[in-house]
């Protein structure tokens, strides 16, 4: 069977951590598969076949080369132009979105879109009984999967530029908790000659953020790096992956980072207790106090025994969020 694997990423949503994840399985079940999207928003090297289509594409332009390809199905990760182009090529089509989705956008012919989808997948947590007549009577719910890498020291990212390498990621900008973890990292850098800290990321404060750094002495010790940058790369090669939100945002990349066997630090709060157990699987620091967060960090960076502990029993998140039960419900 060949399939096109088709992402397309939002704000509030990372559709290429799985649109990717899911391309690499069915090609390893013996699938021919392109993985498609925008311009510049695909990884370099995916392992799979990748098709890029400017960002001002048509949906005239993705039928036709969807068409050209001879594809049996289109699987589309929160791209409707995507679904509209597979039905002009006559093209079987799965949908996929995170519950209570809301398009930067709106699409007048969503709900046309979903009814004629050959099945809509619904990225949740919720309980109660799925909203049928919003998503259409062909969809499921599905738990948010755990996509866990690989370790790879030995093809370390080029930012890394030392032994010992701690992950953050987050917004920059209000509520990020960015600027408090690089506050720590200021106190604790001098003292931790051979770790390095890389954060990924975008927003309105990133210039401030380096400015943080230069007028810190941090430039050997510390990086940003764009969302252009793969995180999965950073975390194959990563020691400790940082969570420094001070709200509920992108927790999927805690989940990753954790089914990575990696030790997690984040901000206490409600939702990251769904997934950590302080001083169990990883290490929770008061929200917003940065004090707590140089501890916690602190007590990581030196403690060697304690993130191996955390890394063992962070790794079952594999378990408790496989990926094989989502793919299983894109399959004929």
């Amino acid at each position: 069977m060949k399939e096109i694997v088709f992402v397309e990423n939002h704000k509030n949503f990372n559709a290429l951590r799985l649109g990717l994840r899911l391309a690499q399985h069915l090609q390893a079940e013996g699938h021919e598969v392109i993985l498609a999207g925008r311009k510049g928003k695909l990884p370099l090297h995916a392992g799979v076949r990748v098709r890029e289509f400017a960002p001002t594409a048509k949906n005239s332009t993705l039928a036709t080369a969807f068409a050209k390809e001879k594809a049996d199905r289109v699987i589309s990760f929160v791209s409707l132009p995507a679904c509209e182009a597979a039905a002009t090529a006559h093209l079987p089509y799965l949908y996929v979105e995170p519950e209570n989705f809301k398009e930067e956008k709106a699409v007048k012919n969503k709900a046309t879109l979903l009814k004629n989808a050959k099945k809509v997948i619904v990225i949740g947590n919720d309980e109660k009984a799925l909203d049928k007549k919003r998503y259409g009577k062909n969809a499921v719910r599905v738990k948010n999967p755990a996509v866990s890498v690989e370790h790879n020291a030995w093809d370390r990212p080029s930012s890394f530029k030392k032994a010992n390498n701690v992950v953050a990621s987050g917004k920059f900008a209000k509520n990020g908790g960015v600027d408090k973890l690089l506050a720590a990292w200021a106190k604790l850098a001098p003292a931790h000659t051979s770790w390095h800290l890389t954060i990924w990321g975008e927003g309105p404060s990133k210039a401030a953020l380096k400015k943080f750094i230069a007028k810190h002495n941090l430039q050997d010790s510390t990086e940003i790096v764009g969302t252009d940058t793969e995180l999965s790369s950073l975390l194959r090669a990563a020691d400790v992956y940082v969570h420094p939100a001070l709200q509920a945002d992108d927790l999927d990349t805690v989940l990753d980072a954790m089914a990575s066997r990696l030790p997690v630090l984040a901000a206490d709060m409600p939702e990251i207790q769904n997934y950590i157990t302080n001083g169990l699987n990883g290490s929770l620091s008061i929200a917003g106090k940065e004090d707590a967060l140089c501890g916690a960090l602190d007590s990581l960076l030196v403690d060697w025994g304690k993130r191996v502990g955390m890394a063992v029993e962070a790794e079952k998140m594999k378990n408790r969020f496989p990926f094989e039960i989502f793919a299983s419900f894109l399959e004929d």
